[in-house]
């Protein structure tokens, strides 16, 4: 992804280091709005009475599709969802590995590591990463938007 591209929703596929790099920022944004409405929300459930058992589960539905709205989101942008506010991406070999609040992507794990074995990027193993999933019959300049 560059400067000047559009984010598709809907994205399929591998995310190439740099555009892993790239889309985190919007990752977190779009984390950034959801974690402020859940926080107020829980902020709310534990204000009230335990006695008010029907503004109690108003405020946990509300919370949990909250939660669940995030989910499609980080889907539509092609990441993987890995519990409150983390997010995979598929780099081919592995996941990239994004948890809010971090300010860019540092980690990555295996496919048969989870969330909490991720390493630094810089310690790889190795530095196989996907590349973009653009047809290798089209120029390198031109911009394919994956559905």
């Amino acid at each position: 992804m560059h400067n000047n591209s559009v984010v598709d929703i809907r994205r399929r596929g591998t995310f190439s280091l740099e555009e892993a790099k790239a889309i985190i920022p919007l990752l977190r944004k779009v984390t950034e709005n959801y974690v402020s409405d859940v926080e107020n929300k829980m902020a709310r459930l534990d204000s009230i009475s335990s006695q008010n058992t029907n503004l109690i589960l108003l405020l946990e539905e509300q919370i949990n599709c909250e939660i669940h709205k995030w989910h499609s989101k980080v889907r539509k942008l092609g990441g993987e969802p890995k519990g409150l506010w983390m997010v995979n991406l598929d780099a081919g070999n592995g996941y990239f590995s994004w948890k809010y609040p971090e300010r860019e992507l540092k980690f990555w794990h295996s496919y048969q590591q989870t969330f909490h074995d991720r390493i630094p990027l810089s310690d790889m193993p190795h530095r196989e990463w996907a590349v973009c999933n653009k047809p290798s019959s089209l120029p390198e300049n031109v911009v394919v938007n994956p559905l």
